[in-house]
């Protein structure tokens, strides 16, 4: 009778062990479409034998574990490029409003507006009109129209820092809800591991830190107890244990375009720790990039154009004199350095004032327009051109037209951009593979649990029967007595 009782200990087990099994199998088919879950799996080994007078008597089968089937390498692969991915994307959006910004195929552009500036000079040079007034007054118009598209690229790619930066300061508080959810997370999980794989928590936890480091490049360690500490990449702690720093935004008093902008900062107690400079990738760290180096670069080269037209023009313009008789009369409002030189841009109060004063001759004889003529001249003269840093010390850029420079830096921005997408579309293939990879790994195949849960259902009829025989058998023993 006794040995009946260890048969159907038997059976029960088995059929317990295999409804756990069934219900992993139903666990992973209704996470099949859950963004982070892993495919789990029961673990199961035979149950210590008995020993007999026959020898060792199996006792049936035990419960392990269930296991998560993950590759922990690939998971972190998906940590570096789904990091640098969020800085590509952010740098290629900004490349490309830079290049839309400065566009010419679309329409008429600032080589078109330094064309007809120069093309008035040269119209100034050839009128036979005594005192060329139509010809003064189209100067001060293509002049102005010069001065407003400068201001208006300028403007327009400033507003494009501004939304840069709103972008950093929306970031931070991203980030530190994923840290605190890290660290909450941390906790959870090693609560749960003094008893069993906390597989859903790792899973959730995992899935933070993926969508933690798209924002920000971060490194991760896990303890022995199971739960990970987040750095950034230069060290500074954001995740603890359980205990998670905050990020916060502060001004950058040394931005030259903006005081007011967004620098970030861990802090720690009382303690403001700067680390913008750190982040380096992320969608944080493209968005710090473009707004400290793409976009200042696009408006500092717009200046230098400016600057070096302006000192360009006023240099022969001052050699020059006006209907008026004046001389030594600046064009353009003389600029103090390159820097900001776009957004400051005016024609000279004398100029607007009265067109009498545009130095077109070399006399104040009005059909001498000899000195319009050395402006027209200016659209193919090439000399070295100042950079920013470079006034009151010598010119230390290429020896270039003003036109020609303005061609140069757009084609720069276009091939920067294009530069940009290739890498970001090589990055996005990366990032697929390596989620391919993952999904081989850890995905849920529906025909794979489809299966494996024909057999348990097997295994559980099987164990049901042995219960059935043991119980037929119990009541023929019961009979004889």
């Amino acid at each position: 009778m006794s040995s009946l009782f260890g048969i159907l200990g038997v059976a029960e087990r088995g059929m317990s062990v295999t409804s756990l099994g069934i219900r992993t199998a139903g666990h992973n088919i209704a996470n099949v479409n859950t963004e982070g879950f892993s495919q789990q799996r029961q673990v199961t080994a035979p149950g210590f034998p008995i020993n007999t007078d026959a020898g060792p008597l199996g006792t049936g089968v035990e419960q392990l574990t269930i296991e998560r089937i993950t590759d922990f390498f690939v998971q972190r692969q998906l940590m570096r490029e789904g990091s640098r991915l969020g800085a590509n994307d952010t740098q290629t959006q900004a490349l490309r409003e830079i290049e839309t910004i400065l566009d010419e195929q679309s329409g008429p552009g600032l080589s078109a507006a330094l064309s007809s500036f120069y093309d008035s000079f040269d119209d100034l040079a050839n009128a036979t009109t005594p005192g060329a007034p139509v010809e003064r007054a189209a100067v001060v118009t293509a002049g102005q129209a010069l001065v407003d598209q400068f201001g208006s690229l300028d403007a327009q790619l400033r507003d494009v820092m501004v939304g840069l930066d709103n972008g950093i300061a929306n970031a931070v508080p991203a980030i530190n809800e994923l840290t605190a959810r890290i660290a909450e997370l941390n906790e959870q999980i090693v609560a749960t591991e003094v008893r069993a794989p906390a597989n859903d928590l790792r899973d959730m936890r995992e899935l933070a830190m993926r969508q933690l480091s798209e924002l920000v490049d971060v490194q991760s360690y896990e303890n022995d107890d199971g739960a990970v500490a987040v750095t950034l990449s230069n060290g500074a702690a954001l995740v603890e244990g359980t205990s998670a720093k905050t990020l916060v935004t502060t001004g950058s008093p040394g931005n030259p375009f903006n005081p007011g902008f967004a620098s970030v900062a861990v802090q720690d107690g009382g303690n403001l720790f700067d680390v913008t400079a750190d982040i380096g990738s992320g969608r944080l760290g493209g968005l710090l990039r473009s707004r400290d180096t793409l976009v200042p670069a696009a408006i500092r080269s717009l200046d230098t154009l400016a600057y070096n037209l302006a000192n360009s023009v006023n240099t022969v313009h001052q050699g020059g004199v006006g209907l008026d008789a004046s001389t030594g009369n600046d064009f353009f409002t003389a600029p103090a350095a390159v820097e900001d030189a776009a957004a400051n841009l005016a024609l000279d109060a004398t100029i607007l004032a009265s067109t009498d004063a545009i130095a077109a001759g070399t006399t104040s004889q009005s059909l001498d327009n000899r000195n319009a003529q050395t402006l027209a001249e200016l659209r193919g003269q090439r000399s070295a051109l100042f950079l920013p840093g470079d006034p009151p010390g010598p010119a230390s850029g290429p020896s270039r037209s003003i036109l020609e420079h303005a061609g140069a830096v757009i084609s720069d921005i276009g091939q920067q951009s294009r530069t940009q997408q290739l890498s970001f579309d090589q990055q996005t293939r990366i990032l697929e593979g390596l989620q391919s990879r993952r999904d081989s790994v850890s995905g849920v195949s529906i025909d794979e649990e489809t299966t494996r849960l024909i057999e348990l259902q097997a295994a559980f009829q099987a164990n049901a029967r042995v219960v059935s025989v043991v119980d037929t058998l119990m009541q023929d023993v019961l009979g004889l007595i």
